[in-house]
């Protein structure tokens, strides 16, 4: 990517001079001839033997000028003439985009370092590509990916949910005078911009790889197709395509806030689909008779309002087939990898295909002997019911051995059996032997 410099030609009266840069921030690097010893500006401007002779507009540090470049080349006349005036120079020359003075190359300035000069409200919905929008979130997204792909830089005035107002953010800098205003017609209902000022006066000077108007809003709108095709997509992979769409690069954290908020708007937020547990719980019910749920929750002060614990559910279509299945149950816990953490409680059958039947389910905010003996008993009272002789299959747990040890269990002889998994078996023994 180009880097945007501003550049002062210096002339040497005495030596042969070529360029210095001086970019926008204020920090200055000189290119001079080897017997030149001074690399400042300000040294040179200070000497009596320098003359600053004109300015250009905008360079990229892909070009790479020759030393051997006549300046007469570049600038028509006034070399070396302390007299002249630099006010008669026009310093806003429109270059051109393929620079015939470069040996053996055929770069080209990239058009979009070049400043927009849409100078009416028309030229710049041109530019947009549309002149009304269906919301007020498809107006900000227009606007924001123009001012990155511009590497321009805006403020908000005014924000309303039918108004909405801009302007240039180096406004009181450099006295750009660029301004948009944008509202919502209330015939039709579409965001249309309504009054423009126009273009950026201002120079450039954003050295940085991130944009302030690429922030996590945009990035959540822009990855919201990779998030609902991949939840689970990495940080760094929705990094790499805001860099490959947009060519900044965004921190760490502003796209993880900005993959939070894609979730939401796909998936909805977790306090939302908390409180949607009830229901689509009481759905599964409704539209699957037989199905068991079973809640554990606190109450508060208020006796509208209570704080979930602990859930159980169990598919209709399982407790039948279980019926029809071997008399063996395996259980296990894992996270919960979601903003809220707790534990899922798992039991499955095996049918006579060695196929795995899922029985039942449990989220709980723990695995301890209180939750293990409080999934175990529903799994006995709605799966297994009156069902005798069934091998119970698990790992040596602290909470499953002091639930399925407790006297009068339906798990031990001789109503039931339980044993041991073994594939837990051989890692523990592997890990406390360190043995592989």
């Amino acid at each position: 990517m180009g880097l945007l410099l501003h550049c002062v030609v210096v002339v040497h009266h005495l030596r042969p001079l070529h360029l210095l840069y001086l970019s926008a921030a204020g920090c200055a690097s000189s290119i001079v001839a080897d017997d030149c010893k001074m690399n400042s500006i300000i040294d040179m401007i200070d000497n009596e033997n320098f003359s600053i002779i004109s300015q250009a507009a905008v360079v990229t540090n892909l070009m790479n000028i020759d030393n051997d470049v006549e300046l007469n080349e570049i600038l028509e006349d006034g070399i070396g003439d302390e007299d002249d005036d630099e006010t008669s120079f026009d310093n806003n020359v429109e270059l051109p985009l393929t620079f015939t003075n470069m040996e053996g190359t055929n770069l080209t300035i990239d058009e979009n370092w070049i400043m927009t000069q849409s100078t009416s409200k028309n030229d710049f919905t041109r530019e947009l590509g549309k002149d009304s929008f269906k919301d007020k979130e498809e107006l900000v997204r227009a606007i924001k990916i123009h001012s990155i792909r511009t590497h321009r830089q805006f403020e908000v005035i005014k924000s309303r949910p039918t108004i909405w107002t801009l302007r240039c953010k180096l406004y009181l800098q450099s006295g750009c005078k660029w301004k948009l205003h944008a509202s919502k017609r209330k015939r039709s209902g579409y965001f249309e911009i309504t009054a423009y000022t126009g273009p950026h006066t201002c120079l450039h000077y954003n050295l940085s790889q991130d944009h302030p108007n690429l922030d996590a809003s945009l990035i959540a709108m822009e990855t919201r197709h990779l998030i609902k095709e991949q939840p689970s997509i990495s940080i760094p992979a929705l990094r790499a395509e805001i860099v490959e769409n947009l060519g900044y690069t965004p921190s760490y954290k502003k796209v993880w806030v900005g993959k939070q908020k894609a979730i939401k708007h796909v998936f909805g937020n977790w306090e939302e689909s908390y409180v949607a547990l009830p229901k689509y719980l009481g759905a599964l019910q409704k539209f699957n008779p037989g199905t068991i749920v079973e809640w554990c929750v606190s109450r508060s002060n208020d006796v509208d309002e209570v704080e979930f614990r602990r859930v159980f559910w169990a598919f209709a279509p399982s407790i039948k087939g279980f019926h029809y299945c071997r008399p063996v149950i395996s259980i296990d816990g894992t996270h919960l990898y979601g903003k809220y953490k707790g534990k899922m409680l798992i039991a499955m059958g095996v049918d006579g295909n060695n196929q795995i039947l899922p029985l039942a389910f449990a989220i709980v905010e723990n695995e301890s002997y209180d939750t293990w003996d409080w999934f175990l008993s529903h799994v006995k009272n709605h799966v297994v019911k009156d069902r005798e002789g069934i091998c119970l299959i698990s790992d040596r747990h602290g909470g499953i051995l002091k639930a399925v040890n407790e006297h009068g269990s339906p798990w031990l002889e001789p109503r039931g059996f339980h044993r041991y998994c073994l594939r837990h078996f051989i890692n523990n023994f592997y890990d406390k032997f360190r043995n592989s």
